[in-house]
């Protein structure tokens, strides 16, 4: 029997079920799965010449700014389902909700900006490109599990009510956040890659040319050698010593 807002709680279920068990799956692959990359990046760090003093802190504070952007997307996408919404109750507790995720996942991500720009990163970037190579990758699994979710909602029989608004703030935030997560990280990675617009830092300045010859003295000035001898350079020889 449908509810209130078009829906029966059967047809809901249907549309929400995978998401009760790719949620979790989810949760473990954003929450646990970055500290893999540790030692990943102290593997890499060792193949470098020079040492990063600064490795551990760059890992836990990009580490931060990643779960901060995840709960900045969540609380996205529950204002934006909260202004669609057709729902006829006090939609205050739903906007208290999307700002309880804004406000502290927005003071977490600027926070960790700021204290990142005082490190190393931009000049050792790798430990950036690893977490935000793994921030795409875990906002593009969500965006494509929200996006196939929003489809089957699209074209399934009856109306979706707001369960199929959910789906569409969902696919609203978290795709916008792949395709701008995939420029940033394509234009980080082309910048880095060999053979890029910039200049090469280890080209020797090219050795000065040497001067021109004065005019009138021909080509044997020209030639490198001694220089030519002028008149009076040796004393004269006295014939009676020969």
């Amino acid at each position: 029997m449908p509810d209130k807002y078009g829906i029966s709680p059967l047809e809901m279920l249907s549309v929400m079920g995978p998401m009760f068990i790719i949620g979790p799956m989810l949760l473990w692959f954003l929450v646990v799965g970055p500290l893999v990359l540790y030692p990943i990046a102290r593997w890499r760090a060792h193949r470098e010449p020079t040492v990063d003093t600064h490795l551990g802190i760059k890992v836990a504070l990009h580490y931060f700014k990643l779960l901060a952007f995840q709960m900045l997307l969540v609380g996205g996408v529950i204002l934006i389902w909260t202004v669609i919404s057709k729902s006829h109750g006090d939609k205050g507790e739903f906007y208290r909700l999307a700002f309880g995720f804004l406000v502290p996942g927005g003071i977490v991500f600027g926070a960790h900006i700021a204290l990142i720009k005082r490190t190393n990163d931009d000049f050792v970037p790798g430990v950036r490109r690893l977490f935000l190579g793994y921030n795409l990758l875990a906002t593009g699994i969500i965006g494509f599990v929200v996006l196939t979710a929003g489809f089957q909602a699209l074209f399934s029989k009856g109306s979706t009510g707001d369960a199929g608004r959910v789906l569409l703030s969902a696919v609203l935030v978290y795709c916008s956040a792949w395709a701008a997560l995939g420029a940033i990280f394509a234009r980080t990675v082309l910048d880095a890659a060999p053979g890029s617009s910039a200049p090469p830092q280890n080209l020797a300045p090219p050795s000065a040319s040497p001067p021109a010859p004065p005019a009138g003295q021909g080509a044997a000035a020209a030639t490198p050698g001694l220089p030519p001898l002028s008149p009076g350079s040796f004393p004269p020889i006295d014939p009676s010593s020969r």
